[in-house]
């Protein structure tokens, strides 16, 4: 028996059968049925496939799958932002090279979305799903997992480490700890954070982050209640808070912001007042967005490792691990001239 390579054609079925001493029917059955054949036939023939490369023949592949190749992805809310968007990119990339396609699920209402997400599962139209934008009570992963529906999902809730689900994220506590120990390093000794979410535990974590760093480095001025403000994320409130902050008796010298929209939003208010953002006050942002690299100022920010949590996400679901895995993975820091003092 030849392999593709010596005879120019792809392998059938027949050729798979042959090499391994079985039946076509009882290689069809290890394609479509596995559970019907003998584990040591099946390795057989698994072996055969190998030898042959018939896994590399797209069809087979598909019909060997014992779940479908596609996997639904709860798509955030409209107003989501501009990392989730470039997220879902890494997403697709990340099932592609697990040989699987993405299936977008856009129901929002809770139970409008459980029942879709039920039966697309039931209907054999996707093997699981990957859930987004997790709520500190977010009713989605339970109810999930109380239907038997595999997912993973990409953050916590509340009951975090105890979930009895699968899920992966960034580290939000380490990501700002390393923007204040770049701003510290830079020798800033009055610092402020802006947005923090109390809604959601990744935000709460970015505001642990920040008063774990401060205290850590003896900023205990930067941890006081004027210095840590809470707002939403968006451009206008980071316009705002940026202005608030600049009108205290003793403002500070860099802006912590938890996304890359508040810390645009400050830097207009810094350029309003005809400051330079880096020399006069430094200013980070969060996620790394196309945001950082739009106006004539780069904005310092965090770079999550999206690639590596889609893939860790695509894995969890393709493949679910007889116990809940729990992920957080490091951040980097992207330096630019919204901290560079010489700026």
């Amino acid at each position: 028996m030849t392999d593709e390579a010596n005879t120019g054609r792809k392998p059938t079925m027949t050729d798979v059968a042959a090499l391994a001493g079985v039946s076509v029917m009882t290689v069809s059955n290890v394609i479509n049925r596995p559970d019907v054949v003998a584990e040591a036939t099946r390795e057989k023939v698994h072996t055969a496939m190998r030898r042959l490369r018939y896994r590399n023949n797209l069809v087979a592949r598909s019909l060997r799958l014992t779940q479908p190749r596609q996997i639904g992805y709860v798509l955030p809310a409209q107003d989501a932002n501009q990392y989730m968007d470039a997220f879902l990119h890494d997403l697709a990339a990340a099932c592609q090279a697990a040989d699987r396609n993405l299936t977008l699920v856009t129901e929002h209402d809770t139970d409008a979305l459980l029942t879709a997400c039920e039966n697309l599962y039931l209907g054999r139209s996707v093997a699981g799903f990957i859930l987004s934008n997790i709520g500190r009570d977010d009713p989605r992963p339970a109810e999930l997992h109380r239907r038997g529906i595999p997912f993973a999902a990409y953050g916590r809730s509340a009951t975090a480490y105890d979930s009895d689900w699968s899920w992966a994220e960034g580290d939000a506590a380490q990501g700002i700890q390393i923007a204040v120990d770049h701003l510290v390093d830079l020798g800033h000794r009055e610092l402020a954070l802006t947005g923090a979410d109390t809604a959601s535990i990744t935000m709460t974590e970015r505001e642990t982050g920040y008063r774990d760093a401060c205290t850590r480095h003896g900023l205990h001025r930067s941890t006081r209640a004027d210095r840590i403000l809470h707002c939403p994320g968006d451009l206008e409130s980071g316009v705002r808070t940026a202005a608030r902050l600049l009108d205290t008796p003793t403002p500070p010298t860099a802006i912590v912001c938890v996304s890359d929209l508040l810390a645009a939003g400050t830097l207009i208010t810094l350029q309003a007042r005809g400051l330079t953002p880096g020399r006069d006050i430094a200013v980070t942002g969060y996620d790394d967005t196309p945001l950082t690299s739009f106006g004539t100022v780069g904005i310092t920010s965090v770079r999550q490792a999206s690639h590596r949590i889609a893939t860790e996400l695509v894995r969890l679901v393709i493949d679910p691990p007889p116990q809940p895995e729990h992920h957080l993975l490091p951040p980097t820091l992207i330096t630019r001239t919204s901290t560079d003092p010489h700026a």
